[in-house]
């Protein structure tokens, strides 16, 4: 069983069969349906079998009485109507204000009147526009006279209907010889007398009298005639027999075309030999826009068909109208199941997919902005000040239109403007200031200026700060390259020039042993000293590129100066200083290579066993500085020479504090040491007070 229904779901002829029958059902029904609302007097048969009881008679009353109370209460006669007694004084009020909105007035003060009421009953305002007020009268008259007369046409011709009237005294009756009596006689009355209503019709009673029925005493009877009701009774059945056939054909070609609709959808989808859910080119259309479109041209078809019948077209040109709706609207039906069964209706919503492509436009454009900001605003007062004076003008701008806020805005534009102005010529001042940097002159200052341009100026100031500080190096620098050429020449050229004079004194044979010792002697000291300045120079260099290989350990400062100063006992004492040492009482342990630290420690030495006065203390002394994070150990001395150089110049290379160059030194001491305290990633400072001269050494302390 269940292979038969599987085969019948995949079979094609099955599946059209289906949408065909469904079609076919959907048009009939609907097609009933529409017979019967749209057929005269159908929609008011589903209540009653009886025409006496049917809303279709009530209407033919009311609507009698409705035209006769309008003739005979309302409008009355011609002359009643051409003495201008039916005009409605509001509508002569409206016309009023409406001339008065075309003078642009809006309020009654703006004439002198306290009230409106006051202002439109003035006659003597109204006596300009007389001439306009009584053609609005004549053709208000005209149209009651029209109305009038159309109805009393229409009370004549109205079949079967029968009326008596009494107002202040005079009868009017249709047609003249009938009597009240006769009237109450009928099967069908209806009676108005001084706003009590009678009827031989039970449903009638709730009516109630029209707002304009102007005279207390007027009186109506109304009958039809028996047998206009007779006929009218038989109709009635006739067309109540048709409208239940209707209905009943709607009911069950309905429920045909829900069944034949539901085995289409059971096998939409569905094709033999595949597995899963077969989707149609149609289903790839976005399912909410299908929707639209659908009922757009349902619409569509729905206005054409009700054209169609008001042209009395052919009932079959209506019924292929139909065929075209319920086949669309069965395509649908078929699409949207075949996507539900395939579980992809989310990804079939366009507005979903519109929502998702909003949001993501949204998030793209807000992170633009934010890239904006960052790489544009952020940290640049510059700029939103820029962005901040932008979005005033272009809001004063837009609130010129705004009648006093305009007239603001157009002040503060000519301010802005003005101010602007102001800027634009502070702004060639720095153009000139800048050109004449530019043409050498670097000590020129930019001054006067404030906000964005001050910064600027600002800006160019400091570049000239340090054109000017880097021409002033360069001056240094060459300076200090000629020195170090005179100074190197001189230091090699020295101890050459004794070398040449000892050797030709040997040359010459001409001294005695004891003097041949003493230039020997003398050659032997200028080319160690030739040595000792090479090895310098060596050092110097590897030094100061930081080309040698540095052993970082922990390295007790106390340990390295005791063994140290062992080492160097003899030239200790031959130093003829008096050496005072006061040692930590906690342990300095810094990260350093030892064998280069000791290296700066002996050029330290040295530079003091040179330099220092003899007959002096030499003081050294172990501190902790920068919140005890850093080792500092300060070496004191009093210099021999008087010392008329910067610390700075001191360290650099060939520099001596001995100006005549006469000493033992080469002037490398200190920068070497500088430059091997430097790659052990400490510092050596030089301090200068007369002739007081403290050397420190500073390394952070492990802890």
């Amino acid at each position: 069983m269940a292979t038969k229904l599987k085969t019948i779901w995949t079979n094609q002829k099955f599946k059209i069969a289906c949408a065909i029958l469904a079609v076919v059902f959907i048009t009939v029904s609907f097609g009933a349906l529409f017979e019967v609302y749209w057929s005269d007097g159908y929609s008011s048969m589903a209540n009653t079998n009886s025409y006496l009881e049917s809303s279709e008679l009530k209407n033919k009353i009311l609507n009698a009485y409705d035209d006769i109370d309008r003739v005979y209460n309302f409008y009355k006669s011609e002359e009643n109507i051409r003495a201008g007694n039916t005009i409605d004084t509001k509508v002569i009020d409206d016309y009023k204000m409406d001339i008065l909105a075309d003078l642009n007035i809006d309020y009654p003060e703006d004439m002198g009147f306290s009230t409106k009421q006051e202002m439109l009953n003035d006659p003597v305002f109204w006596k300009r526009y007389a001439d306009e007020l009584d053609g609005q009268r004549k053709k208000l008259i005209n149209n009651d006279l029209f109305q009038y007369e159309r109805l009393k046409k229409e009370l004549e011709q109205t079949p079967g209907l029968a009326y008596i009237i009494n107002s202040q005294g005079l009868e009017n009756s249709q047609p003249k010889e009938v009597t009240t009596d006769e009237l109450l006689n009928k099967r069908v009355n209806f009676v108005y007398d001084k706003g009590a209503i009678s009827s031989s019709l039970s449903n009638i009673g709730q009516y109630e009298p029209l707002d304009y029925s102007q005279e207390p005493d007027f009186q109506v009877t109304i009958g039809f005639d028996d047998d206009y009701i007779a006929q009218q009774e038989v109709l009635y059945q006739t067309k109540r027999w048709g409208f239940l056939w209707l209905i009943s054909i709607f009911v069950v070609f309905f429920i045909l075309a829900a069944i034949s609709a539901l085995l289409a959808c059971i096998a939409a989808g569905r094709k033999k030999g595949v597995v899963g859910i077969q989707l149609l080119p149609v289903d790839a259309f976005w399912i909410d826009a299908h929707l639209l479109i659908l009922l757009g041209i349902e619409g569509i078809i729905i206005s054409a068909i009700m054209f169609f019948y008001d042209q009395n077209f052919p009932r079959g040109d209506m019924l292929l109208l139909f065929v075209v709706g319920a086949a669309l609207g069965l395509n649908f039906l078929l699409s949207l199941v075949r996507i539900l069964k395939d579980g992809s209706f989310g990804q079939r919503l366009l507005f979903i997919k519109l929502i998702k492509d909003t949001w993501r436009f949204i998030k793209k454009q807000f992170k633009k902005i934010m890239v904006y900001y960052n790489d544009t605003m952020k940290g640049s007062a510059t700029v939103k000040r820029f962005m901040f004076w932008a979005i005033l003008l272009v809001v004063l701008a837009l609130s010129v239109q705004v009648p006093i806020l305009g007239i603001c805005s157009f002040i503060c534009i000519l301010y802005l403007l003005y101010v602007g102005g102001k800027k634009a010529k502070k702004y060639d001042g720095i153009l000139a200031g800048l050109e004449r940097i530019k043409n050498g002159e670097v000590d020129y200052k930019l001054a006067g200026f404030d906000g964005a341009l001050g910064e600027l100026a600002e800006g160019i100031n400091a570049i000239g700060d340090g054109i000017s500080l880097a021409v002033s190096e360069e001056v240094k620098s060459q300076r200090l390259k000629t020195e170090l050429l005179t100074n190197v020449s001189h230091d090699i050229r020295t101890p050459l020039t004794s070398i040449i004079t000892s050797i030709d004194l040997l040359k010459n044979g001409k001294l005695d042993p004891e003097e041949n010792q003493k230039y020997l002697e003398i050659l032997e000291n200028k080319a160690h000293r030739l040595k000792v300045l090479t090895d310098d120079l060596f050092e110097a260099a590897k030094a100061s590129s930081g080309n040698i290989e540095v052993e970082f350990q922990a390295v007790d400062l106390e340990m390295i100066m005791t063994q140290g100063l062992g080492e160097m006992e003899e030239e200790l004492e031959n130093s003829n200083l008096e050496f005072i040492i006061q040692y930590p009482e906690d342990i300095f342990v810094v990260n350093a290579d030892g064998r280069l630290l000791w290296r700066v420690i002996e050029n330290l030495l040295f530079n003091i066993f040179k330099y220092a006065q003899k007959e002096s203390r030499v003081y050294i002394n172990f501190e902790k500085c920068d919140d005890h994070k850093k080792a500092l150990v300060m070496f004191k001395n009093i210099s021999a020479q008087p010392l008329n150089i910067s610390p700075e110049e001191l360290m650099e290379r060939f520099k001596r504090g001995d100006e005549t160059r006469n000493s033992e030194g080469s002037g490398l001491g200190l920068a070497i040491a500088k430059d091997l305290m430097t790659i052990q990633q400490g510092e050596l400072q030089i301090q200068i007070d007369g002739d007081l001269f403290k050397a420190a050494i500073i390394l952070p302390l492990i802890e």
